[in-house]
């Protein structure tokens, strides 16, 4: 058997083969077109590869199949939670029981925690009974690293903790605070002065600890595509390197100390590429200005999408995560937050942490992911799409570049029109059921209990500041106990920009679902619509099966009969029940005596009925049941969202809010 090689078949040998079992069907439909205006193929040869330079080990320049030599098997990437609480004494309590449960990193994000960190006391009683130097820290500290960091630090020495021996990411990240709220709590300048100051003083006294964030949540929350979130995050990254030069600091002393937050959506592949590509373009960039290849290698911490939750059957977001999960690690992300399930509606859930820990900790202790280094290397499509992203997030990235870098681009608005395009078609995509999201716009569940208010917590809503630019003041003032104080600065002094809409894929028919819920609470009843069944199961259940479901994507009772076997059962039906919307389901066949009959009938008796016909027919058809009295025509090709609304309108429901 050793001596026996298979053929390989040639590619028109494939698609012959293809092209027989697709059984007259078009070979074109076997392509995709992305968000990113990349076309996916249905096969990727070796050809494919022609002219891409394809790295053959992990560990070495351009550092596209990872950083490390050795991939996770020495040590594997760290799971870090993120932890919230209301209080210090409850953020201390949750932290140590992630800590004891396999999390390896401690995780806050300052602004979204329930309260505001002022004084040394409150950050003695977080970090109570925790060994610091036996972790890796992700602390982001919002737009500024005051008055967190000086506390912080000042908290580490009288403990008598080394803060040489401090690892992991304090960093702050006043360009994401600046995109998602549209305006920062001192002017910009003087946020890159304490950006850069604290750069120097960490250098020296926490060698081992990264002082600056960029992430690229805001453009894929906003509905950014791929090519978007990596051109606009590293042009971030660029205006900080730029910034922190002009301020006396070297190209290794900024790249080394920048550590990127990507977040993994739900399309496999392309995120898997994404961080891919991420490594690739960051490592030419560094190279550009001079950097090491020490300081050419990117730190990527990756969380599973906020953007892909659903607050309808929620629990499927456990496997949306573990997906999300499984492309960040195959991607070669360096630290993962796994989100709990309940995210979109964030009530504290222990059952919801654990599931969300546990996801990693099963992918890295029983699925052994960690021991393949860098499994999708050498694939054809994942090398071929690793390429195409980086050059199309090259180009993009240029042009930011062109406009005066990242913030002269936001305040022209030329990032948030580049995303709404994206959002647009997306919305567009799921409203008409394009984009499936399962429990949601597809398969939906109405009898599950109605869903908790969902809320997004902006980025420094409730941060304060010191108003000193350097360490050693800010060190000072906290050493004599002085309380972190708002800071009101002139407003021609502050950058303002438009903020990018955050909202996640399913809120348009969460809206509905909502809706519908509040007519059942104020009238009784959700609204409803009655299937007029024409002809036996088989002849009318698949368009009764595809109608159900469409309705219940909006919250809809849909009642059913097992078929009418004549017009006037079919009109007997209708006119002796209570309904205002009515759908004929059957075959085209018997469409075209049953609904002229039944529609003039009916409408003679009740005027202000709606009558509906499930499916596209020839237009000529559907001009002489129009004529007869049918309202209109419902089909795969309808906009399921648009359609609800319109019959949610109709039947007087309030859509657009509780008031």
């Amino acid at each position: 058997m050793k001596q026996i090689s298979f053929p390989i078949p040639s590619y028109d040998e494939w698609k012959q083969e293809v092209e027989k079992s697709l059984k007259g069907k078009p070979f074109d439909r076997l392509y995709a077109t992305t968000y990113e205006q990349i076309q996916l193929k249905p096969i990727y040869t070796r050809a494919d590869l022609e002219g891409v330079p394809i790295e053959q080990y992990p560990g070495f320049p351009s550092y596209v199949r990872g950083t490390e030599v050795e991939g996770y098997i020495k040590k594997g990437w760290e799971v870090s939670q993120q932890c919230e609480a209301s209080a210090p004494e409850r953020w201390n309590e949750l932290m140590k029981h992630q800590l004891e449960r396999g999390q390896t990193e401690i995780h806050v994000v300052l602004p979204k925690l329930k309260f505001v960190v002022q004084t040394i006391e409150q950050i003695k009683t977080m970090f109570s009974n925790i060994s610091l130097e036996n972790y890796s820290l992700r602390i982001d500290t919002g737009a500024c690293a005051f008055p967190f960091l000086p506390l912080f630090v000042a908290y580490i020495e009288e403990s008598g903790q080394p803060l040489s021996r401090m690892r992991g990411t304090i960093g702050m990240d006043p360009l994401h605070s600046l995109t998602i709220t549209g305006k920062l709590p001192m002017p910009l300048s003087t946020l890159y002065d304490v950006m850069a100051d604290v750069t120097t003083w960490a250098k020296t006294h926490m060698p081992h600890v990264k002082t600056i964030l960029v992430h690229a949540d805001p453009y894929h929350n906003g509905g950014g595509n791929a090519i978007q979130q990596l051109a606009f995050a590293f042009a971030s990254a660029v205006e900080y390197i730029n910034e922190c030069l002009e301020r006396g600091l070297t190209i290794d002393d900024v790249a080394n100390r920048i550590d990127f937050s990507f977040p993994v959506g739900s399309h496999f592949f392309m995120e898997i590429s994404k961080l891919r590509a991420a490594r690739l373009i960051w490592s030419n960039i560094v190279q550009a200005f001079g950097g090491s290849e020490q300081a050419q290698k990117l730190s990527i911490h990756a969380r599973t999408s906020y953007f892909t939750k659903t607050v309808y059957d929620p629990y499927v977001n456990m496997l949306r995560a573990t997906t999300e999960a499984f492309a960040a690690i195959v991607g070669g992300a360096n630290s993962l937050h796994v989100s709990p399930f309940n995210e979109p509606f964030a009530t504290e859930d222990e059952f919801a942490e654990r599931i969300a820990r546990n996801t990693q900790l099963i992918l890295l202790e029983e699925a052994h992911i960690g021991k393949v280094i860098d499994p999708a290397g050498g694939s054809y499509y994942v090398e071929t799409l690793t390429a195409q992203l980086a050059e199309e997030a090259w180009k993009l990235f240029q042009q930011v570049e062109a406009q005066g870098g990242m913030t002269k681009a936001l305040q022209c608005g030329f990032v948030q029109k580049e995303i709404e395009n994206i959002a647009k078609q997306r919305e567009q995509h799921v409203k008409a059921r394009k984009e499936k999201i399962v429990g949601t716009n597809v398969y939906a569940n109405i009898a599950e209990p109605s869903a908790p208010k969902h809320t997004y917590t902006s980025y420094g809503s409730n941060h304060t500041y010191i108003d000193v630019k350097t360490m050693e003041e800010a060190l000072s003032l906290v050493k004599r106990r002085a309380i972190a104080q708002h800071v009101i600065h002139e407003k021609e002094s502050m950058t303002i920009v438009a903020p990018i809409r955050q909202w996640r894929l399913s809120e348009p028919f969460e809206q509905l679902r909502k809706a519908s819920e509040r007519h059942a609470e104020t009238s009784g009843q959700r609204p409803t619509v009655h299937l007029v069944n024409l002809g036996s199961i088989p002849k009318h259940k698949t368009r009764a099966d595809f109608m159900t479901g469409f309705f219940e994507a909006g919250g809809f009772t849909v009642v059913k009969n097992d078929g009418y076997m004549t017009i006037e059962e079919a009109v007997n039906g209708i006119l002796e029940t209570n309904g205002t919307h009515y759908i004929i389901c059957g075959t085209d066949d018997d469409y075209v005596d049953a609904v002229p009959h039944i529609v003039r009938q009916v409408k003679t008796e009740k005027s202000d009925v709606r009558i509906y016909v499930a499916g596209k027919l020839p237009s000529h058809i559907e001009a002489t049941f129009m004529e007869a009295g049918v309202n209109g025509f419902i089909h795969i090709g309808s906009n399921c969202y648009d359609t609800i609304f319109a019959f949610m309108k109709d039947m007087g429901v309030n859509v657009d809010g509780e008031n």
